[in-house]
């Protein structure tokens, strides 16, 4: 898989997402995305802040999330993973240390990639808050290596995440 696949998944299921923030927050809302890629005003969140998504309730209030939509394969881990280091080798801090968003919304598709068959929409701000009390080093024990890069991923089981971390989920 190579990052313009992984581009290309991500254009693909914001309708699933789109979908689910208006199970969450009603049809009324709107919703705006964030493009790192290119030169906007809005690209610094992307690129510095790793935000993704505004979303801007009815009564014009705003949240700012995160996103990431998993292929099927990776379904039978179970687990909420977050960028810890984007090189592992020079131990380069990654999405995890600087993360801007409030909430996150954490899914797995099915094998068709058209519906998450799995997903949390996660407070964001009050899990890291929850994770200040382990020291880098026990963190870094709970990370796995990417397959195609040198970054690692945080995780924790869905199930092992406090259901007061949970602002929804499907299952």
């Amino acid at each position: 898989m190579s990052f313009a696949d992984d581009l290309a998944l991500s254009k693909k299921v914001m309708p699933l997402q789109d979908k689910i923030y208006k199970r969450c927050f009603g049809d009324k809302i709107k919703i705006i995305r964030f493009n790192g890629l290119d030169n906007s005003d809005n690209a610094i969140l992307d690129k510095k802040f790793h935000i993704d998504v505004k979303i801007e309730l009815c009564n014009h209030s705003i949240l700012l999330g995160q996103e990431k939509a998993l292929r099927h394969k990776f379904n039978k881990y179970n687990t909420f993973t977050i960028e810890f280091y984007q090189n592992r080798e020079t131990k380069e801090l990654g999405e995890f240390f600087n993360l801007g968003a409030q909430f996150y919304l954490h899914g797995y598709l099915n094998e068709a990639e058209n519906k998450f068959v799995k997903w949390r929409f996660i407070k964001i701000f009050d899990f890291l808050e929850w994770l200040k009390g382990y020291d880098i080093k026990k963190l870094e024990k709970h990370t796995r290596a990417t397959y195609n890069s040198r970054a690692s991923f945080f995780y924790i089981d869905y199930n092992n995440i406090p259901p007061k971390f949970i602002y929804n989920k499907n299952i």
